[in-house]
């Protein structure tokens, strides 16, 4: 999609306010696809409205906004790959090693993926799993184009 949309239309797409839009881009939060030009105003694209509002769904849901930003880049992938948005934290076992000898133990690692519905049992049947949260992007994406007026 080519068209252009405004820091309010994408902030209503959201389900944001201007102001949070424009502080989640200056804390580094979110990344707008194009460039800001001086003297003009920034265009968003659609791309930019749905990374925003999974960004916002996952901020509703108590993730910080830091930490959901860091597996955004899965949503420029998301073409046939899946209905779902989850971001879990694993846990995994980690040994002393001669280069590191006070590394021991558990520590949770947190990963981004996009998944099929019917894929969502595996995650949550996973034992090392130890949170997810999981935003629908189907109904995220319709929801943005009804908003943004786009077929």
């Amino acid at each position: 999609m080519d068209q252009e949309f405004t820091i309010q239309q994408i902030a209503d797409a959201a389900q944001l306010t201007r102001y949070q839009v424009e502080a989640w881009i200056s804390r580094g939060h979110f990344k707008p696809e194009n460039p800001v030009e001086p003297g003009k105003a920034r265009k968003f694209t659609y791309e930019d409205a749905i990374v925003l509002g999974a960004v916002a769904e996952f901020s509703r849901l108590g993730l910080s906004p830091a930490v959901v930003s860091m597996h955004t880049a899965q949503l420029q992938f998301r073409e046939e790959r899946g209905a779902l948005f989850v971001i879990s934290t694993i846990c995994r076992q980690v040994s002393t090693t001669e280069a590191d000898p006070d590394i021991e133990g558990e520590i949770d690692i947190t990963s981004g993926s996009i998944v099929p519905t019917a894929e969502i049992a595996s995650i949550v049947a996973d034992p090392k799993v130890r949170a997810f949260a999981v935003v629908n992007l189907e109904q995220l994406e319709h929801r943005v184009k009804a908003s943004l007026g786009v077929a």
